[in-house]
């Protein structure tokens, strides 16, 4: 088996990091500033416990497809479309989406057959070129894989296995999309903690973001993990400091500081607010989350430029 890891950034950095050291086939597509420092000076991996480099086959564009080639999908929701079209993969070619909330699993469909949801639960970094942190230690995360919409498939073992021999804890769910939408439900707070800070994934707004997610999936009749299961798998992997350096935030935080124009908050808290319309249950806290989020990044907004209390203030004032 080759994984063929399409997206650079914090996750498919990490992922690509640990598969390259541990001698497994690996090919990362990157691009720009980040493409160019891996090719010069390889992929520097930052954790608590160790830091190491490693030079894996990096390349902008792939087309050198065999048989065994299974995609790792490693970019935000809201560029799978556009970056699945340019790598024009064969549709035989399997799809592993290591992507947050639960929509990249349909677009992935419409350019393979086989498609597989990646559960991943791993606190990550990508600030600088050629370097990605991973804040947990002694087990960098957990990614779990399943055949979308439900079962095994053909591969979910073989890239279990690979990422086990990697380091990472990984179990193959039958019901794949269940564990997705139960990480979805803390995802809903990355919009909140990119405007307001890390407290806000503690505050009444976060709170009130999965309280509507769990009665829309209720009125879809869509199963989810309770805290009990997600807070389970979760053991034996913790968020530590990196020397003195601790993580400032999550993915949404992270878009934000580099400056990007679209944040994959419309797949997540706009996940929610789509469900509410079908199927009558009321959003508002995911619909503002959504429209501040998107138009902080619209206008350039920092990290952190909202108060707490002003958020909260405008959730409490939608009664």
């Amino acid at each position: 088996m080759r994984l063929v890891i399409l997206g650079a950034g914090a996750i498919g950095g990490v992922v690509c990091g640990r598969l390259a050291r541990a001698k497994r086939d690996v090919v990362l597509i990157a691009r720009g500033a980040h493409l160019d420092a891996i090719r010069e000076r390889g992929l520097r991996v930052e954790s608590p416990d160790e830091t190491f480099v490693v030079k894996p086959a990096v390349t902008d564009r792939f087309t050198d497809w065999r048989t065994g080639d299974v995609v790792l999908l490693a970019v935000k929701t809201q560029d799978a479309a556009a970056a699945l079209r340019e790598l024009a993969a064969p549709p035989d070619v399997p799809i592993v989406c290591l992507t947050n909330g639960v929509e990249a699993e349909r677009i992935a469909l419409r350019h393979a057959r086989d498609v597989y949801g990646g559960c991943v639960m791993m606190p990550a970094t990508y600030m600088s070129p050629g370097i990605v942190q991973v804040w947990a230690s002694p087990i960098p995360g957990a990614i779990d894989v399943g055949r979308y919409p439900d079962g095994l498939g053909d591969v979910a073992d073989e890239v279990a296995g690979e990422l086990t021999v990697a380091g990472f804890a990984s179990e193959v769910r039958t019901h794949i999309m269940k564990w997705k939408r139960g990480k979805l439900l803390s995802n809903l707070a990355n919009g909140a903690e990119a405007l307001c800070g890390p407290a806000a994934r503690r505050s009444i707004v976060a709170e009130r973001a999965r309280a509507e997610a769990r009665a829309c999936f209720a009125a879809a009749g869509l199963s989810v993990t309770t805290e009990a299961e997600d807070a389970s798998r979760r053991t034996g992997f913790e968020s530590k400091p990196i020397g003195d350096a601790r993580r400032d935030g999550g993915s949404t935080w992270q878009s934000l500081a580099r400056g990007a124009s679209t944040l994959e908050t419309d797949y997540l808290n706009g996940e929610i607010a789509m469900l509410g319309r079908l199927h009558g249950v009321p959003t508002p806290v995911n619909e503002l989350l959504q429209r501040l989020a998107a138009e902080a990044a619209r206008t350039g907004a920092k990290p952190g430029s909202m108060s707490l209390d002003e958020l909260v203030a405008r959730v409490q004032a939608l009664g």
